[in-house]
């Protein structure tokens, strides 16, 4: 009989050719540089978050507009929550995907009566860039104008500040976590981080409520946002309106130089204007080089006779103020224009400047009299305060339904003048709504907006039927590119808002990764020990069995880019005593064979065919509660049942069928014939 069979053969080739492939990088470095050495350099481990360290983000899902169009009476309107977060995490996979991170995890959560979407980025650096991609909130929505009276009245808002305020007053030490909680996408709740200052430099609303308040205090009532202006929708500036949720951060006494007063100066001028210059005077003929002419001749004159400054005024100034001999009174900066401006205020009283070109003519400058603004040091109150914002600015746009749940895809196409503009497509129910919307709205505005952001608002013209609409704005070729994927990517079915980040540093990960593979070896090692002394030749050819199961498993993460974590490392250590334990089903199966008197080859083979049946039902039954496992665990738990269900289908391999080859190569030979070599001494 030939010792060493096809299989055995090509067991061991095989498991040559994967250990070299399951070599640490250090060796795996030294190979030659070509085409399957570099592969073979590629494979590598991809560790999770937990062993490489990374970061964890927490995103709470807006779902309150999900919420209102139920509520509405228009049951066609309505949307399954389920599939709206589910749209939510594919989004965020795809998005993640953008960044090149291997196998992250991402899972929802329920944190009280919210929807949390967690992402794990193992190994991520640009973590910002990280946050700015996958938090970017790139919500297709459709606005028309608003009409009517604001739904969400002064009093609903007021009403949900004073419940924030009653929360975070209960809890002023989580006044920055609750407050970023609260935040909503379209930031009519907003947190706002600590901002600092004298408390003169603050609103006066603001100064009342932090003179009361010591540090750490949460103020008890709602404070009027005021002095506070943004651009709206329409592109206006308007002063930003609601109220404040306020805490004070810190507060001590430090010296404030304040600036008295403001610098001055009194001057008197005498003008010569000419034709087309804004001066506004009637019959002034002369042109802009007669102008400068006549005015420095004049200024000849002044300077030889400089006390009389106002009566060349009365006779040559063309200016209003030449009644007055020219005096313009005291000003302060920003007032004149600005070369008579700069020129005034570089004079010393009673200095005539030289002529001063304006858009008003041609000016000389006499400097009468100035004032300077002095400085004063007093003791006041440097405070930090940060605060929650629940804006009432009225917006002059309002939902129609029509957003990014209905989008399709999207494409860059370029209009009659070349420019480039992105064609949007719908899905059949958001066809229907498009053509309603724009026959409902003819000869008035329809607004896209695209996170939150105004794009474009076109004017109506005709219904228009295809689902087919086109978004235009100053934008160029990549811009245009750039919004196209980011919709393709990322039209997300409700709004996102961070509320934790969790940083797991390189070191710990690379700590815990080293005592994980430590307390393997040591295992590996116990078992290996115990197997020798225990079953002799039979537990020599166990731990072959094992390291070959240690080279596949090595071999397989290497290779196919399964994310390893602690709870994945306690699944194949479980595993290898699994193998274990089928290997010792198997051997004292042969040893009661061999005491009996049965011959090697005999006890082998029955030792085998009796524990087969034992491992079959054990290692069924554990891979069933691996897939249990998987489809109902958390990212934790599905990667413990991962590795263990690998672990025990590689385990069962090398167990039976790996151990089994070894064994009946052994046939023959001086220890298959040994009592103590085979651990079995006949009865």
């Amino acid at each position: 009989m030939k010792r060493f069979s096809l299989g055995l053969v090509a067991i061991i080739i095989l498991t040559l050719l994967m250990g070299i492939v399951a070599l640490p990088e250090s060796t795996k470095s030294t190979f030659p540089d070509n085409g399957l050495t570099r592969w073979i350099q590629a494979q590598k481990p991809t560790l999770g978050l937990d062993l490489q360290g990374g970061t964890q983000l927490d995103y709470r899902i807006d779902l309150s507009k999900i919420a209102a169009r139920n509520a509405d009476e228009d049951p066609e309107n309505d949307v399954l929550e389920r599939d709206v977060i589910e749209g939510v995490r594919s989004t965020i996979e795809r998005r993640v995907d953008s960044l090149g991170v291997s196998e992250p995890n991402i899972y929802i959560s329920n944190v009280g009566d919210e929807k949390h979407i967690v992402v794990e980025l193992a190994g991520i650096k640009e973590i910002d860039e990280a946050k700015e991609i996958v938090g970017k909130t790139i919500q297709l929505e459709f606005k028309e104008p608003k009409t009517e009276e604001d739904a969400e009245t002064i009093d609903e808002v007021e009403k949900e500040a004073k419940e924030g305020l009653a929360t975070l007053t209960k809890n002023p030490e989580d006044f920055e976590t609750i407050g970023q909680s609260l935040q909503t996408t379209d930031n009519k709740v907003s947190y706002r981080e600590s901002r600092e200052g004298f408390v003169s430099e603050f609103s006066t609303e603001i100064q009342t409520a932090l003179s009361s308040m010591e540090a750490g205090d949460v103020y008890q009532e709602l404070v009027p946002n005021s002095g506070d202006f943004v651009v709206n929708a329409n592109g206006q500036i308007t002063e930003r309106s609601g109220f404040l949720v306020v805490k004070l951060d810190s507060k001590e006494t430090r010296e404030n130089t304040k600036t008295i007063g403001e610098d001055r100066v009194r001057a008197s001028h005498i003008l010569i204007a000419y034709e087309g210059s804004q001066a506004s005077i009637k019959d002034i003929t002369r042109s802009k080089e007669e102008a400068k002419i006549e005015a420095e001749k004049i200024l000849e004159e002044v300077k030889a006779d400089p006390e009389n400054f106002a009566d060349f005024a009365r006779e040559y100034s063309e200016g209003p103020t030449a009644v007055d001999g020219g005096d313009l009174d005291f000003f302060s900066r920003g007032v004149m224009a600005a070369d008579f401006e700069t020129a005034a205020f570089e004079l010393e009283v009673d200095e005539i400047s030289e002529v001063v070109e304006t858009e008003f003519g041609f000016h000389i400058i006499k400097a009468t009299d100035k004032e300077e603004a002095s400085e004063e040091t007093v003791e006041e109150d440097y405070m930090a305060f940060s605060s929650v914002l629940y804006d009432t600015t009225p917006d002059p746009w309002k939902l129609t339904g029509l957003d990014g749940s209905h989008f399709k895809n999207a494409s860059v196409v370029y209009d009659q003048l070349g420019q480039p503009v992105v064609s949007i497509q719908f899905d059949k129910e958001g066809s229907l709504m498009f053509e309603e919307l724009t026959d409902r709205l003819r000869g008035q505005q329809l607004a896209i907006f695209v996170g939150g952001e105004l794009i474009s608002a076109p004017s109506v013209n005709e219904k228009i039927i295809g689902g087919q609409a086109q978004i235009s704005g100053n934008f160029n070729t990549i811009e245009a590119v750039e919004l196209a994927k980011d919709l393709n990517t990322g039209a997300i079915d409700a709004p996102i808002v961070l509320t934790s980040q969790y940083n797991i540093s390189a070191s710990l990960g690379e700590n815990a990764l080293n005592k994980s593979l430590f307390a393997g070896m040591i295992g590996l090692i116990a078992l290996s020990i115990f197997m020798i002394l225990y079953y002799r030749l039979m537990g020599v050819i166990a731990v072959i069995a094992l390291s070959i199961y240690s080279v596949i498993i090595i071999f397989i993460i290497n290779t196919t880019g399964i994310v390893m974590t602690l709870a994945g490392i306690a699944g194949i250590i479980l595993s290898i005593g699994m193998a274990v334990d089928a290997n010792i089903l198997i051997f004292e199966r042969t040893k009661e064979e061999l005491k009996e008197g049965a011959s090697y080859q005999a006890a082998i083979a029955a030792g085998f065919e009796r524990a087969w049946s034992s491992i079959w039902d054990s290692n069924i039954s554990s891979l069933i509660t691996c897939v249990i496992l998987w489809f109902f665990g958390n990212s934790i738990i599905r990667g413990f049942a991962l590795m263990l269900g690998i672990g025990i289908i590689i385990s069962m391999f090398t167990a039976v069928t790996v151990t089994k080859s070894f064994l009946q190569a052994m046939n023959d030979t001086r220890a298959s014939k040994s009592h103590f070599w085979m651990a079995a001494k006949k009865k």
